[in-house]
């Protein structure tokens, strides 16, 4: 069994616009063909997401509560097995799962609003996912011996704004990639259902570190 502290850090592309402001270089009539709606302008032939118009409206959380945390792991990587007893290793099979294409060309719904999840959701929903990765680690424990060596591991992924994760890619220290560590929790990301959200898709970042 091994504790360890943990540093958690999340990054969510273009979670918050940086004002809630009118922006002078938002689509006007003729660029994209008028495609181009609120909460998007033209850039050269298509149509993106501007975070920098006045798409604040209508999405104060100000009433909402706070969302339901689980608490955090204090025990990571623990082997609850008996070492000797386990069968055969097999890892999880994640090839099914698309990488994530930072430079890949997305379809914007022009129908989608301009939600996101606020930051303190996704943080209560990656706690949820952290509770799964490390049932990951405690397998590779019991695999190595009963412990694990502590690290980085760098999640991203693509969320869509039904809720499931379109790609995922994570990176990690080499002590957190023996036994099938990486394509467990690569599946546990994508097997996650997160909150629905009225919006286009996000980019999230995650970072997990074990000392």
């Amino acid at each position: 069994m091994r504790s360890g502290a943990l540093f958690l850090a999340l990054s969510i592309a273009a979670l918050v616009s940086p004002a809630c402001r009118t922006s002078k270089s938002s689509a006007t009539p003729g660029e994209c063909a008028g495609a181009c709606g609120k909460g998007t302008r033209c850039d050269g032939s298509q149509c993106v997401v501007d975070y920098s118009q006045d798409i604040c409206g209508g999405n104060s959380y100000s009433d909402e509560p706070a969302p339901d945390m689980l608490p955090a792991i204090d025990n990571w990587g623990s082997c609850d097995r008996d070492p000797k007893k386990l069968p055969k290793f097999a890892p999880v099979d994640d090839s099914g799962i698309s990488e994530l294409d930072p430079n890949k060309t997305m379809v914007l719904d022009m129908n989608a609003g301009a939600e996101k999840l606020r930051d303190d959701v996704l943080m209560a929903e990656m706690r949820k996912i952290e509770y799964e990765i490390n049932k990951c680690m405690g397998v590779a424990a019991c695999y190595s011996g009963g412990h694990l060596g502590g690290g980085e591991m760098k999640i991203s992924f693509r969320l869509l704004g039904n809720g499931s994760v379109e790609s995922v890619s994570i990176t990690a220290a080499e002590p957190l990639t023996v036994f099938g560590i990486i394509p467990c929790a690569r599946m546990a990301v994508f097997q996650h259902a997160f909150p629905r959200f009225n919006g286009q898709h996000m980019v999230v970042k995650y970072t997990i570190e074990l000392e």
